[in-house]
């Protein structure tokens, strides 16, 4: 499981926010399933290491 994910909704995607704002992560619905956007912001503590994060998303989306 992902630590402190905040999310938020905008316009019909899917925004959460992981570790302390460490990463952006965007889901956004299309006509193939969903798109998966990730951003590693420049703040990022190493609190949710990479590695971690994408077999989270992709336990997630397939």
């Amino acid at each position: 499981m992902i630590p402190s994910a905040q999310t938020r909704r905008d316009q019909g995607s899917t925004e959460l926010l992981v570790g302390s704002n460490a990463w952006l992560v965007t889901l956004t619905p299309s006509a193939y399933g969903s798109v998966v956007k990730v951003q590693q912001s420049s703040s990022d503590d190493g609190g949710v290491p990479e590695p971690e994060l994408r077999f989270d998303i992709a336990r997630c989306t397939t």
